[in-house]
């Protein structure tokens, strides 16, 4: 996905969640890209972030917003309970972590997830997925909303074909921008 399809999932997993501000949202994937943008849109709004991402990610969720840190490798419920007794309100998925993400959502929350990864609802959650859809007005005030891009790497357009491998193998932080 490009830049703006990406801010548009992510608002439209935050429409979804119906985050309140003073609740407390996880979002797990929170150095990706659409978690990146989730905690962006989320914080500003009042609501408290607890992003989950890897460990050497810790300064950049911060600076996006986040209120509360935990790394990926860490016991994900525990730790959130940890940081919000009886879990945080909702939850955006982005990483796809399913049933494990849902164990740190108070009972009667919401949780959403891509791809149609969402997992069984327990406890009185609501659970949904998000599937980007068409919206121009709101495409366009993210387009103006100065929200912040992770770019891995610059590349000269005639490199299309080592960007296409460095993808596949995965790992990158950022986006890779090919430059004609």
């Amino acid at each position: 996905m490009g830049g703006l399809d990406v801010r548009l999932t992510a608002a439209q997993a935050l429409d979804i969640a119906a985050a309140k501000p003073g609740d407390t949202l996880r979002v797990t994937g929170a150095a990706g890209a659409v978690g990146g943008y989730t905690v962006q849109l989320a914080a500003p709004a009042g609501v408290r972030v607890v992003a989950v991402a890897g460990a050497g990610d810790e300064e950049l969720v911060r600076d996006l917003g986040a209120a509360f840190f935990v790394p990926r490798t860490a016991d994900l419920s525990a730790e959130v309970r940890h940081l919000v007794p009886g879990g945080v309100h909702a939850a955006v998925d982005a990483a796809s972590v399913g049933m494990l993400a849902l164990d740190a959502v108070r009972g009667g929350g919401s949780m959403v997830s891509g791809l149609g990864n969402a997992p069984t609802p327990l406890r009185g959650i609501r659970v949904g997925n998000v599937w980007i859809r068409a919206d121009g007005p709101r495409l366009a005030e993210l387009a103006t909303a100065g929200l912040r891009q992770r770019v891995a790497d610059v590349m000269p357009l005639d490199r299309v074909a080592e960007a296409h491998r460095r993808l596949a193998a995965g790992g990158l932080r950022g986006r890779l921008v090919l430059v004609p």
